[in-house]
């Protein structure tokens, strides 16, 4: 009687460490490999113990003296700034210890290959796998959300022992890379995939089309335990219904690249499928936007309670202008009775004009009656806030100080950031075209491997600027220091 044949085990390494919930896209991958019976493996730091990275914590004063230092113009404490953020940095990415050990001790295991689910920022844990896998003769395929930008991925290259980097949405790919990389072939010339030996020019992979056909994502090896609240991901399409924002990197992204929609009914049965697995009806949509389609928006405020009775939900929006944006009152009070307990969007800035040179798409009065209605719907609202964007005045820093003041009363949580180019963007373009446009940003470089703009930002010195951006500053702490209802609370760091 003839045995079974072996059915090779794979490692999936998964490095992210920067949410409450599981991992979109390795879930879709291990789903893939699954289905094509393959034998898997993950390896997740929250599971060892690794602290994951939280945001948007209710804040004290040292929150605050951080901010003014990192938003602060002066150029001597620019240079300590830059010093200091760059110390935190690799202190922050570097390696863990017990993550470290975990993978020398799966390596031990002799998995048939390992494959690495990584961003940017962990470079030298790569590098730690890379060098383990090589010394035990282990083929390793790396991929992550910013692998698709050429000029990014050729900075990972060198890593020691990586038989090639994927970018792309693989999720029908995957199996037969693997079935490759297993029998020893060459990935080279594959479309999206990077090898040493690539040509100069490697052919994308083009976005998903058809994203109904994609499976159900596989949660069941996430340490669901060490979670603080069971809150399921999902994603009811790829890709952004606008497309426009100048800063954006989210739409360069593999999965961000155009917009696709996967229809109402397969995001209905996900979220049902999902809940019953897990025993869980919290989600969060990981949309760019969510009303992207608006067919589907309006389907789900209107059935999610049926599919999943009890469901809480959040998610992402984008406040256009240009004709229905499924955000009115009416829509936002259904939404908040379907279950929407908290909507983040993206406000920028309260000048018109700064906003029309991102072209955000956005209308400054339209921003204000979303707040409002939100506010009155009972929905908790987070918003994104840029400063220091090329060709801010200090009169777009009074207007959106008088914004802010306007509509404190409507807003939970402000992100503030410094304006962060990156590749590939329509600024990128822009710059690269016409650097003169940007007197302020003095001595810019990129920073390909962390995919990254570095620059110093030097507008004339003037005392109006810098007493509006203080009271921005002032502003941004005062609401963040607010409380949170308790449903809101449940649901806060997450987007």
């Amino acid at each position: 009687m003839k045995s079974a044949p072996h059915t090779p085990e794979l490692l999936f390494i998964d490095l992210n460490n920067f949410a409450a919930y599981p991992t979109l896209a390795v879930g879709y991958l291990i789903r893939s490999l699954r289905d094509a019976q393959f034998k898997v493996r993950l390896l997740s730091p929250l599971a060892l113990g690794v602290p994951a990275f939280t945001r948007d914590n209710p804040e004290g004063w040292k929150d605050q003296l951080i901010r003014r230092l990192y938003f602060s113009g002066n150029p001597v404490m620019s240079r300590s700034r830059d010093f200091l953020r760059e110390q935190v940095s690799r202190w922050n990415s570097r390696p863990h210890p017990a993550m470290i050990a975990e993978v020398e001790r799966a390596i031990a295991a002799k998995p048939a290959a390992i494959l690495i689910s990584s961003y940017l920022d962990h470079y030298e844990m790569c590098r730690v796998i890379g060098e383990r896998a090589k010394a035990e003769g282990i083929p390793v395929l790396l991929g992550g959300p910013f692998f698709n930008l050429n000029r990014v991925t050729e900075q990972w290259l060198s890593l020691p022992g990586i038989a090639a980097i994927v970018g792309g949405e693989v999720e029908f790919e995957l199996p037969q890379m693997v079935k490759a990389l297993l029998a020893g072939d060459s990935l080279k010339g594959r479309a999206g995939v990077f090898t040493q030996d690539s040509d100069e020019t490697v052919k994308p992979l083009l976005p998903l089309q058809n994203l109904q056909r994609l499976p159900v994502p596989d949660f069941t090896d996430f340490p669901w335990e060490k979670y603080p609240h069971k809150i399921i991901p999902l994603m009811s399409g790829r890709g952004c219904g606008w497309g426009a924002c100048t800063f954006c990197g989210d739409v360069v992204s593999a999965n961000g690249r155009t917009f696709r929609s996967r229809g109402l009914d397969a995001v209905l049965q996900e979220l049902k499928q999902q809940s019953e697995t897990h025993q869980s009806t919290d989600f969060i949509f990981l949309d760019i936007k969510l009303n992207s389609d608006l067919e589907l928006w309006y389907g789900l405020i209107e059935n999610i309670q049926r599919v999943v009775p009890g469901a809480r939900w959040i998610a992402t929006v984008h406040v256009n202008h240009l004709g229905d944006n499924g955000l009115d009152k009416d829509t936002l009070l259904a939404a908040s009775k379907a279950g929407l307990t908290r909507i983040s969007f993206g406000l920028e800035s309260g000048s018109q004009r700064l906003l029309d040179t991102m072209k955000k798409g956005t209308k400054v009065e339209e921003a204000g009656d979303f707040l409002k209605h939100a506010y009155d719907a009972g929905i908790s609202v987070r918003t994104s806030m840029m400063q220091g964007f090329p060709g801010e005045t200090a009169d777009d820093l009074r207007l959106t100080v008088e914004f802010i003041d306007q509509h404190e009363q409507y807003l939970d949580r402000i992100r503030l950031s410094r304006f962060k180019p990156l590749p590939d963007t329509p600024f990128d373009r822009l710059y690269q075209k016409q650097p003169e446009r940007f007197p302020y940003m003095k001595h810019f470089s990129w920073d390909y491997k962390l995919a990254r703009g570095l620059y110093q930002y030097m507008p004339p010195r003037d005392k109006e600027y810098r007493q509006q951006k203080n009271r921005l500053l002032k502003q941004v702490y005062q609401i963040n220091c607010k409380a949170l209802r308790d449903d809101a609370s449940e649901f806060n760091g997450m987007m």
